[in-house]
């Protein structure tokens, strides 16, 4: 085993079981920490990309500041995620516009297109971790939020072995030269096979075609996050968005596809019972 496989591996165990403690034992709270805690990663790390004026500095923390704000309403006063959206926005325009007097007339466009990437990292990395939170409040929330992370767990591990392995015919080389058709396939698989283990073990009631839909839906979903991240960093010309995970890169680079599938995984659950 490589060195940095053994580092991914270690990470990754020691992350799941620091996020599977949270889930089982935090309960609502709980939730909310973790949810907390991968929107602050994955706008520090936004913004490390985005933002290059003098204030990038001020501008994250009103970000970090605007994502407890939606944190903490969410977690007392649930469903009222557009009167939150709308707050939020309001309060950037807000300061975008009035800090705008410390810039020159030549230096708006880039003052205006930081207020379009900070409204941009609100939508995908503060406000689409909240479907975490939904699936939790569902019937047997905290079960499908497993399932979940297992079926993004798995088949982002499937993919990576089955397309190091048997990988040969590339997928999208232009945004991610690594990946392949072989490895998205075995990523799925992967998934139906959680999706059968978890009606074994929680959903003997589960339609079998559901058992199926799911996981590929799901997982088809996560890889495209995938992609929608990679097309992200190649704009910025970034490898990896961070370096906080050893052997997965950073907050971004690991959560991605869970963001993305997120709101796919809500829908399917209310869609499919």
């Amino acid at each position: 085993m490589s060195d940095e496989l053994k580092k991914r591996v270690f990470t990754g165990v020691l992350g799941g079981a620091l996020l599977l403690g949270l889930i089982i034992f935090g309960g609502r709270v709980g939730m909310a920490i973790l949810i907390s805690i991968l929107s602050l990663g994955m706008i520090f790390e936004f913004t490390e990309m985005t933002f290059t004026m003098p204030d990038r500095v001020e501008k994250r923390y009103l970000l970090w500041s605007l994502t407890w704000f939606v944190e903490l309403v969410n977690l007392l006063a649930p469903q009222v995620e557009f009167g939150l959206l709308t707050v939020t926005f309001l309060c950037l325009f807000i300061y975008f516009l009035f800090s705008a007097k410390r810039y020159s007339e030549a230096e708006f466009s880039t003052h205006f297109k930081e207020l379009a990437f900070s409204v941009f990292a609100v939508v995908y990395l503060v406000f689409l971790p909240i479907y975490f939170m939904k699936i939790y409040e569902l019937a047997n929330g905290m079960q499908w939020v497993l399932v979940f992370l297992l079926i993004n767990w798995a088949g982002d591990s499937a993919a990576y072995f089955v397309g190091t392995k048997y990988g040969r015919h590339k997928l999208y080389p232009l945004i991610s030269p690594k990946k392949s058709v072989e490895g998205g396939w075995g990523g799925i698989g992967a998934g139906v096979g959680v999706a059968l283990i978890s009606k074994a073990l929680f959903f003997h009631s589960m339609p079998w075609g559901a058992v199926f839909v799911l996981p590929v839906i799901v997982g088809a979903a996560a890889q495209l996050g995938d992609f929608c991240e990679s097309f992200f960093k190649r704009a910025f010309f970034k490898k990896d968005s961070g370096s906080i995970l050893p052997g997965h890169g950073g907050f971004l680079d690991r959560f991605d596809g869970v963001v993305f599938s997120l709101p796919v995984m809500y829908a399917c659950i209310r869609v499919l019972g």
